[in-house]
């Protein structure tokens, strides 16, 4: 858009000289417009440059002053001030006012026709804005046709770059590079992300602090970001989300270079963040359709597989995944069960797991994103990068198994480590099956087996409300193994206080915490309380 510096290069303006609040001169114009009122400000909306007279404004200087203040206040440009018939020059303490705000005020001799002026330069912004809204148009036509050229986001980055000259970034909603295109030379917040693939944790926080992150999450719109130099962001930025379904599913960067980042950037960064959301909202159907066919498959292996084993291996196999071979079930339990909650999880899941290739297949299935796994895989790994990119995930992980028919019992397997897991109030994320050991065969002996234990009745004494301390108490003695020094540490209380806890059970429950034989009766009547009865 036409600034004020530009505007004063144009024949109307001949003679005219900004003699104060220099540091606003690149601030673009919206219009001209004149003024013929002491009480300016209640007339114009922000943007304007003002054409006035002496005789126009108020006469006492403090009124001046405030005259000026009320413009810079009401966002004006600038104020053009006529001089040369009933004053010589702008008075010094316009100019103060004006200087303080970074308020461009300028003299142009009264011969100047104002009404040319205002013509001149609005037809000026006129063409200047329609020559903006054809190069935006170009930039959504150019994008648009790579879409339905199949392109994807690399060819986009590249794409959008070489349209607005400045350099690009896409990244996931976790701040990790997908493309970019480099035109110019990079500051220390792009070279972070190019050898590491990533915006530098240090930028985001950064930008979470500072409620920019929160301000797009709460506009779904870009924010232009100043330098931020202790931070490594040397260069101006656009930030812009990509938007699916109302969800940002990442972020489109515009870096500044040689010029300041213009309104024709912010208009090329909305249209590559939507043509951004178009490509993941297609990759995403495909990824929808592709897990359905494998949520399918998995459905028919977990359902039942009785007498078809062979045509269920050999559909597996077009997956790349050999059933024949040892393998285990990955089950993914989210407190979120949203279709849409679903599938971004298993987009992140199925993305991760091809970005590392490993032998797997992910789906859904019954609410929860199912994986199979080859056992010679790097399952613990997998598990762990799982855990550390999905907020409040539980992974379970079955026994291994081989054939068609292992799959169900391998899920049933997750099915009960997760709700064991849960029941007992473990705090791990990943449950493996073969670790639950006893637990699961009091799992088996169901609640019933509560009536027939004669250790029950004893603890049950201890789950009175004032003696509720003395059940957990109890409960981390025995998990120590009757390791009395591990317990006090794992309870973070003093030896003194754990004796006189452990005194206080046994008479309690008139038992002998250090009979080996007693302990175990107490562990199994315990968990068994934790598994049926106890939250």
């Amino acid at each position: 858009m036409l600034t004020v510096a530009e505007a004063l290069k144009l024949e109307p303006f001949a003679g005219a000289q900004v003699v104060a609040g220099k540091g606003g001169v690149d601030k673009a114009i919206a219009w001209v417009h004149v003024i013929g009122v002491p009480d300016a400000a209640r007339w114009v909306n922000g943007g304007e440059l003002i054409l006035t007279t002496a005789i126009n404004m108020p006469s006492a200087p403090q009124e001046q002053r405030d005259y000026i203040q009320a413009l810079a206040d009401k966002g004006v440009v600038a104020l053009a001030l006529a001089i040369g018939r009933y004053i010589d020059h702008a008075p010094q303490h316009l100019r103060e006012v004006a200087d303080h705000n970074n308020f461009p005020l300028i003299e142009i001799p009264f011969e100047a026709r104002f009404v040319d002026v205002a013509k001149v330069t609005n037809e000026r912004i006129a063409q200047e804005n329609m020559a903006l809204v054809t190069r935006a148009l170009t930039i959504n036509r150019v994008l648009t046709q790579l879409v339905l050229d199949g392109g994807d986001l690399k060819a986009l980055a590249n794409t959008l770059a070489g349209l607005i000259g400045q350099s690009v970034s896409i990244e996931n909603e976790r701040f990790e590079a997908l493309a970019s295109a480099n035109v110019a030379p990079v500051d220390e917040a792009r070279r972070y992300t190019l050898s590491e693939g990533r915006t530098d944790p240090r930028l985001v926080q950064a930008l979470e602090e500072r409620d920019v992150l929160g301000q797009i999450r709460g506009t779904l719109r870009p924010v232009s970001i100043p330098q931020m130099p202790d931070v490594g962001l040397e260069m101006e930025r656009i930030l812009a989300p990509i938007v699916v379904h109302g969800d940002i599913y990442g972020y489109v960067w515009i870096i500044a270079h040689d010029r300041p980042l213009s309104d024709l950037d912010h208009m090329a960064i909305e249209s590559g963040a939507t043509i951004a959301a178009l490509m993941l909202l297609h990759q995403e159907a495909v990824q929808s359709a592709e897990a359905s066919l494998r949520g399918s498959l998995l459905a028919q292996l977990i359902d039942s597989a009785a007498g078809r084993e062979a045509v269920l291996t050999d559909q597996a196999l077009r997956f790349g995944f050999d059933l024949n071979a040892p393998f285990v079930l990955m089950m993914l339990e989210n407190g979120d069960r949203t279709s849409q909650k679903l599938l971004q999880l298993y987009r992140r899941v199925n993305r991760l797991a091809t970005t590392q290739e490993w032998p797997v297949v992910v789906g859904q299935f019954a609410g929860q994103v199912v994986i199979l796994a080859q056992a010679d895989s790097e399952l613990d790994k997998l598990a762990e990068r799982i855990i550390a990119q999905t907020a409040n995930t539980q992974v379970g992980i079955s026994a291994v198994q081989r054939g068609a028919n292992g799959v169900a019992p391998a899920y049933h397997q997750c099915r009960e480590a997760l709700h064991i897991h849960q029941r007992m109030g473990m705090k791990e994320r990943i449950v493996s099956f073969h670790h639950l050991g006893y637990l699961h065969t009091l799992y088996h002996a169901g609640a019933e087996s509560l009536a027939s234990n004669p250790h029950v009745p004893e603890l049950r004494k201890l789950l009175d409300e004032q003696q509720a301390d003395l059940f957990n108490t109890l409960e981390a003695y025995l998990d120590q193994g009757g390791n009395g020094v591990g317990t006090a540490e794992a309870l973070h209380i003093h030896r003194s206080t754990l004796n006189y806890r452990l005194q206080r059970i046994s008479e309690i429950c008139e038992c002998d915490l250090s009979d080996p034989v007693t302990r175990t009766n107490l562990q199994v009547a315990l968990k068994l309380l934790r598994l049926f009865e106890v939250d």
